[in-house]
């Protein structure tokens, strides 16, 4: 399911650059939120006990960094604890523009879809891969 689950969200991440560039930055604040929530869910598998991640949950699960390094404290700072920030103002905004009907800014919309292509490298770059 992982491979499932990132293909899409590299799907949503170019969706949220083509609405972007359309000038539709509501929009893709949206499709960039659901680009980095589909390829956090990647790199954790599903959660325990449910059928889909809590959104601020998964936040902290991701930047623990668990997901790559199983033995990695349980304490202190997460491995990936420089994209806690930019994950939470991409969750809201994605509140904001979705629930709040919030106008959103370019310079906003560009740091969010920053925030997901800066999401799914790090998941490309610590996720070991089948060779073909």
């Amino acid at each position: 399911m992982l491979d499932e689950r990132l293909a899409a969200a590299k799907r949503y991440l170019d969706d949220a650059g083509f609405l972007l560039h359309a000038g539709r930055l509501e929009s893709a604040v949206s499709r960039a939120y659901y680009a980095a929530y589909l390829a956090m869910w990647a790199a954790l598998g599903d959660p325990p006990g449910s059928s889909q991640w809590r959104h601020i949950g998964i936040i902290s699960h991701f930047v623990r960094g668990y997901w790559y390094d199983p033995v990695y404290p349980q304490t202190g700072p997460g491995l990936l604890e420089h994209l806690r920030f930019s994950l939470h103002r991409l969750y809201q905004f994605r509140v904001d523009a979705d629930y709040d009907l919030s106008r959103i800014g370019v310079d906003s919309a560009e740091e969010c879809v920053r925030t997901a292509a800066r999401t799914i490298a790090e998941i490309d770059q610590r996720t070991p891969r089948a060779l073909p």
